[in-house]
């Protein structure tokens, strides 16, 4: 700092523009670029819940919530008993709940091959077969090296004000070793949601037979 000051002194008002404005551009030339993440829905569901020919069902989804710690941009992994870690430099591409939504949308609609699964919003809710409400309270990898989704949800029918479904589930997978860092941490996020997914298409085919 007595150096900074020293060259300060030293130089002309131009110059000592000129020197400040080098220092700041290679500060900011020197921070670590950030790399961003996304949850992704299943390309092709190895097995149909629906028959060809059966009458297509239509869901509303939502509304779905989670903890404040968890829906931001930042990366968080456990990292002790009563400890999270935020990573400024590894990040989600869009919001978590929307991605977490974006999915399970996707997911349903090729589970149960159908185009008519909604997002809830606040407007009100649409006269569907039925409406599936989730709370998360928690999505991330724990220190032992899985990542974790506990989840409780359930199911009504459009004429219901009781669920025919009320459900916790926890769903863990091993994160891979193959030493890519947080990108094996977001594949086993993902395969946890993938089967959350295939746990809430089960279970709405099943109410449909």
């Amino acid at each position: 700092m007595k150096i900074l000051k020293s060259l300060v002194r030293a130089c002309s008002p131009v110059a000592t523009v000129l020197l400040l404005s080098a220092m700041l551009f290679a500060c900011a030339g020197g921070s670590k670029p950030s790399t961003f993440y996304m949850l992704r829905s299943m390309e092709s569901p190895q097995e149909s819940l629906y028959s060809a020919d059966a009458k297509a069902v239509s869901v509303l989804l939502g509304p779905i919530t989670m903890p404040a710690y968890l829906d931001r941009n930042q990366m968080v992994s456990v990292t002790g008993k009563n400890e999270v870690a935020l990573d400024e430099f590894n990040r989600w591409a869009e919001s978590l709940r929307d991605s977490f939504y974006r999915v399970l949308l996707e997911d349903l609609s090729l589970l149960l091959k159908t185009p008519d699964i909604y997002a809830y919003d606040n407007s009100g809710s649409k006269n569907l077969d039925y409406q599936v409400t989730i709370d998360v309270t928690r999505f991330d990898c724990a220190p032992e090296g899985d990542a974790v989704l506990t989840v409780f949800w359930d199911v009504r029918g459009k004429d219901d004000s009781r669920p025919k479904i009320n459900r916790k589930s926890i769903f863990r997978e091993p994160v891979s070793s193959t030493g890519t860092g947080f990108s094996d941490m977001v594949d086993a996020q993902n395969e946890t949601l993938t089967a959350f997914s295939r746990e809430i298409a089960s279970a709405i085919a099943a109410l449909k037979r």
